[in-house]
């Protein structure tokens, strides 16, 4: 379900709640990514249909507080975050989707045609582009999983 909200560029979305390694955050958002795809529709700029090859994210609303959004993801160590803007600029749409007001997907792969046999590659290659445009892997302070993975010894 997609909303009719505008994204404003400087809105701050936690990318994605994310295992302790890069690689693994790689795999986890292109898994994901490649089964929306499958299951998942919208509907284009151009009014064009094309699969959801998309990834949930929740905005970082003003006062609230960080731990309040990432107790939700309590058995994730890490997490990414970044500005829409940031994630427009590396060419990812980013679409209000659900009936949450701060949920969102990111669009990994674009302009793709609604049957489409998209090789895993091209959506492996755009998951390491959003960690990239994401930035460093976050210590989640609300993990629940005992002693962090960016803690000191590990």
């Amino acid at each position: 379900m997609l909303r009719a909200d505008a994204v404003a560029d400087d809105l701050v979305v936690v990318v994605r709640a994310a295992p302790a390694s890069v690689e693994d955050a790689i795999n986890d958002i292109a898994v994901d990514a490649l089964e929306s795809g499958q299951t998942y529709v919208v509907q284009n700029e151009r009014g064009e249909r094309e699969p959801l090859f998309g990834v949930s994210v929740f905005a970082l609303r003003a006062g609230v507080p960080l731990i309040e959004l990432l107790s939700r993801f309590d058995e994730a160590p890490s997490y990414l975050e970044a500005q829409v803007g940031a994630l427009q600029s590396a060419r990812f749409v980013v679409l209000p989707t659900g009936a949450n007001v701060d949920h969102f997907d990111v669009q990994l792969l674009s302009g793709q045609a609604e049957v489409t046999d998209e090789p895993a590659a091209v959506v492996w290659e755009a998951a390491a582009r959003l960690v990239a445009a994401a930035g460093e892997l976050r210590p989640n302070p609300a993990y629940s999983g005992g002693q962090h993975p960016f803690s000191e010894g590990q």
